[in-house]
Parts: structure tokens; C-alpha cells; sequence
């Protein structure tokens, strides 16, 4: 079922999250790991991303990252919550490969690390792949290293993962547009095919294509939202099944007997809007080869297993989840002031359409307690389904005013108030900015 046609209940508690101090020291513990192997990150972006780290958890103000990372201002950066989001997705991926690297250090690690450590500071900017694709391939590593298996990397094969029954071959890449999809993982299966040896000691063989398809999904290569934790889920997922839908036509497995399955992942910065968390999806979808014999189904098995350990692991830092109280009732203080412009409001009934210049002006506005919030037509048009026994158009819209312009009025910015602000917890003192203390990866959905 797509995410339009499926409703989602509010939550009624918070997200698990993960303070930023402990990112901070997962980061710090990564940039040790690099020079206990001689590998420099002076001057680099693992730098720049501790040393922002280190200003969003030792200052009261927010960092200003236009002075950290002063190659990447001309990156699409529109907000604060922009950076934060782009920042933890590259800290996400960062400190999940050093989850990995904490179990199992493959052979041939340190030239994969000084690659991805030369990269751009944001994968959105970064026009020479190479460190990324590198960055993939250790992405993809950390699931069979924190399994507990042997991983070796310098050969032709991009990953050889071992344990004492299995062998899987593992080719790895990022696809940059629809229309290289088919070619890539053509040429996925053709390298498998050629490398993938008959037989590895008395270990059954399982050859696999891990693609990132993060920009055939996204193609802006940014950011994504979701109403809740499971909308933002179902947003990539619904991403992930179409693709996969897409790609049941080709031969995937024809001619190649090993290859038992196709990784898609997405990684992609999510911001979920209630409660209000920034995360980071690692999302996946298996496209895994029919009518298997008993060796495969136990080879699948024994790789479902290692994905599924890898990615449901908790982290014993996190918070834990909290109950969450929906509103039922607001208390407008005295001297409470509010203002619609019916203008807009009224254009936009008639024509059905935004006008695109002005989008980001606001319709509505309410100053409690001193304090100002601004909605957009975007705030009007979620809260409008509430108003159709008032009026269903431009013109039923005018009458409602007419007839009731102060009770209309405030209605209207109620329920947009109450939809940006639905919990007591929470409240409004955060106005319409999003926290940036509490983060969290998202490994699997």
C-alpha cells in the first residue's frame, strides 16, 4: 500500500534518540581508529564534522557551519535543521561502519579508509564518486563484520565474507540515475559471474549485488520527511518495492548460478515530523532469486540472519521511548493576537493551485505569550480537511468570513496551531525549529 493512500495515527510517545555527545564520541573514537593506522585526518572532513560535534554540545548557541565547512556553502542549505540533517547523515554512516570495525578489521582496510577520508565534506556536492562508492562498500562490510564474520577486501571482488559454512561474494554499487540502473547491475552480475568461484573448501558459495539506490529513488540527493516514524519508513520503502517492481522484467539471475540476491539500500537523511526527530535511514529491500534448491535456501537463510542481527541491534545509550499526552484544549492568554489573510487563502480555493512566488508567505499568524508563529498555505492545506461542512470553496470560504470573521479566523489558525504544536510535552516553546540535540540512525525499514 503507498504512503498516500494509508493513514497514520498520531504517536503517543517519542522516539528512541541518541544524544549528540555520543555521536561526538563515536566520531572521536573513529578519528583515533584512522591514526592508530597512520592514516591523517588533519584538515579533512572528519575533522570538520567533530569539530561542529563539538560546538553543538559544548555552546548554548548553534554552531555556524558556513564557518566549518567553507567549501560546501553553496550546497542546498536552506535552514539550520538543512545542516544538521546533512551533517548526521554523513556521521551516521560513519559511526555505523565503525560499529563493524569494532568486531571484525577486514584485510585491506586501510586503503578503503584513506579513499573515503579524502572525499567532500557532503555526498550531495561530491562530483568524484569514488570515495563514496568506497564509503558504500564499507557500509555494506560493517553488516558482515558485526555478524562476526571474516572479511576481506583488496581482492577483485569488492567484499569476500567468510564464516565456517558460508562464503558470500559481494559486489557493491551506487547507481546515480534511472537510467543507469539496468547497466550497473548488469555489470554487477557479469563481475560476479567471472569472479565467483565454483567452490571455496567445503563452504556453500552465495554471490550477491548490494546497489545503493539512493539517487534513483531521491534524485535531488537530499532530504526526505515523513507525518510519523512509520510514514517516513513507508516513504522509502514504497521507493524501494517500485524499483524493485521495475526491475522484475530483466534476467537478474539468468546465467549467473551463484547470485541468490539483489541488496537495494537507501541512505538518506529522514525528518520526521511528529514527534519532531532528525534521523538517517539505512533502508533495504532483497530481491532474492525463486525456486532455490537446499543449498541456497540455507546459504539465504544463514545471510537473512547476519542482515537481520547487524540491523535491529539497539544501542544501550540511546533514550528510551516516552509517553506523549495529545492536546485537548488551548489557553489563549490575554493579549493574544492573531491575523489570517484571506487573500491568499481565497486565491489558493479558487485556482486550486500555490502560486509559486509566494509559496513561503505566510496566511496566518498568532503571537501567545509573546512569542510569534507564522503558518504557510502548506499549514492551511493540512488542517483544510476539518473545514468542509464550513466551506468547500473560494466562495463558501468569503461567506464563512463574512459571517463570522473573528470565530472564522481564529478557527482556521486554531487548527493550524494545533497541528503544528498536537502535543502538551512538547508545547510551543520550540516554535516551528526542530531540536538538534536528539538524533538517531535508523538501520533497517
Amino acid at each position: 500500500m503507498h504512503e498516500e493512500s494509508k493513514s497514520y495515527p498520531l504517536p503517543l510517545q517519542t522516539m528512541p534518540s541518541l544524544e549528540m555527545c555520543h555521536h561526538l564520541t563515536d566520531l572521536l573514537a573513529f578519528r583515533d581508529f584512522l591514526e592508530h593506522r597512520c592514516i591523517e585526518t588533519k584538515n579533512t572532513r572528519i575533522e570538520r564534522y567533530i569539530e561542529y560535534l563539538k560546538q553543538q554540545v559544548s555552546t548554548d548557541c548553534s554552531p555556524d557551519p558556513t564557518r566549518i565547512f567553507k567549501t560546501s556553502t553553496e550546497g542546498p542549505f536552506e535552514a539550520p535543521i538543512d545542516w544538521n540533517l546533512y551533517i548526521l547523515r554523513e556521521v551516521h554512516e560513519l559511526m555505523w561502519i565503525l560499529k563493524g570495525l569494532k568486531v571484525h578489521v577486514p584485510l585491506g582496510l586501510d586503503t578503503k579508509l584513506k579513499t573515503i577520508v579524502s572525499g567532500r565534506d557532503f555526498a550531495a556536492l561530491d562530483a568524484d564518486s569514488h570515495s563514496r562508492n568506497t564509503q558504500f562498500e564499507l557500509r555494506i562490510a560493517s553488516y558482515f563484520c558485526q555478524a562476526g564474520y571474516d572479511v576481506d577486501l583488496p581482492t577483485e571482488t569488492d567484499i569476500i565474507a567468510l564464516s565456517d559454512s558460508v562464503a558470500f561474494y559481494c559486489e557493491c554499487k551506487r547507481v546515480g540515475s534511472v537510467n543507469q540502473l539496468q547497466k550497473r547491475l548488469s555489470d554487477a552480475k557479469k563481475q560476479l559471474c567471472i569472479r565467483t568461484p565454483k567452490k571455496l573448501r567445503n563452504r556453500d558459495i552465495f554471490s550477491c549485488v548490494a546497489a545503493d539506490v539512493t539517487k534513483v529513488a531521491f534524485a535531488h540527493n537530499g532530504l526526505t520527511w515523513g507525518m510519523t516514524n512509520e510514514h517516513s519508513r513507508d516513504v522509502i520503502q514504497n521507493k524501494l518495492i517500485a524499483i524493485a517492481e521495475g526491475l522484475q522484467r530483466l534476467p537478474l539471475f539468468q546465467d549467473c548460478r551463484h547470485l541468490l540476491d539483489y541488496w537495494l539500500q537507501i541512505h538518506i537523511p529522514a525528518l520526521v515530523i511528529y514527534p519532531p526527530t532528525p534521523s538517517t535511514r539505512f533502508s533495504s529491500f532483497h530481491i532474492f532469486k525463486g525456486g532455490m534448491d537446499r543449498k541456497e535456501r540455507r546459504a539465504t537463510k544463514a545471510f537473512c540472519s547476519l542482515f537481520e542481527s547487524a540491523s535491529f541491534q539497539g544501542d544501550p545509550r540511546e533514550h528510551q521511548a516516552k509517553p506523549l499526552t495529545l492536546r485537548t484544549s488551548i489557553t489563549l492568554p490575554k493579549g493574544t493576537s492573531f491575523g489570517l489573510r484571506s487573500d491568499l487563502i481565497a486565491d489558493f480555493l479558487e485556482s486550486g493551485k500555490i502560486d509559486e512566488k509566494r509559496k513561503d508567505d505566510w496566511v496566518a499568524r498568532i503571537e501567545i505569550n509573546n512569542k510569534e508563529h507564522f503558518f504557510s498555505i502548506f499549514d492551511f492545506i493540512m488542517v483544510l480537511p476539518e473545514f468542509t461542512e464550513i466551506f468547500t470553496d473560494a466562495a463558501g470560504f468569503r461567506k464563512a468570513i463574512e459571517q463570522n470573521p473573528s470565530g472564522t479566523r481564529l478557527e482556521l489558525i486554531m487548527a493550524m496551531y494545533r497541528f503544528r504544536f498536537p502535543y502538551v510535552e512538547l508545547g510551543d516553546d520550540r516554535g516551528a525549529e526542530i531540536h538538534p540535540i536528539t538524533l538517531t540512525p535508523t538501520a533497517n525499514g
